[in-house]
């Protein structure tokens, strides 16, 4: 960093530019990649706040500047079968107590639309993974499953 400019003033407010190489810096600015220099932290810092991102870190050390991302937690689009599934299983089930649960008589179409979905997309898992036919297979929410549904 430039002397005087630390890490953590980056962003927080604008700060003197001090550009290391003017003829980028004007060739950026030309071609519309750069406003004004010594706005850029500002900027990215208001961006993120305002998308409800997670704002970056700036951090300096002997070899260069680094800024680092950190990436929002993702919800997964999931159908209403598969938070219907959530919103009735209670701990360890069967498929045939789900499917009576939830009202479901035939047995290839709540297999389709309603427990393979949701195996898919991580909300439940098998009780024995390593035999999903066994007749003992039971299934059971995730954590991101209860994470899922805390955000409906």
């Amino acid at each position: 960093m430039p002397n005087g400019i630390t890490a953590e003033a980056i962003g927080i407010a604008q700060i003197p530019s001090i550009l290391r190489n003017p003829d980028i810096a004007h060739v950026l600015y030309l071609r519309g990649f750069m406003e004004k220099a010594g706005r850029g932290g500002v900027l990215i810092r208001r961006v993120f706040k305002e998308r409800g991102l997670p704002v970056p870190e700036w951090h300096s050390d002997d070899y260069g500047v680094t800024l680092t991302f950190f990436a929002p937690e993702v919800t997964p689009e999931v159908t209403p079968e598969v938070i219907y599934i959530l919103e009735h299983i209670k701990g360890e089930m069967t498929r045939v107590e789900l499917q009576i649960l939830l009202d479901k008589k035939d047995d290839d179409y709540f297999r389709e639309k309603y427990l393979l979905p949701a195996l898919e997309f991580g909300v439940i898992e098998r009780t024995i993974p390593d035999k999903p036919t066994s007749s003992k297979q039971k299934y059971r929410i995730t954590s991101l499953g209860k994470k899922l549904l805390e955000k409906i």
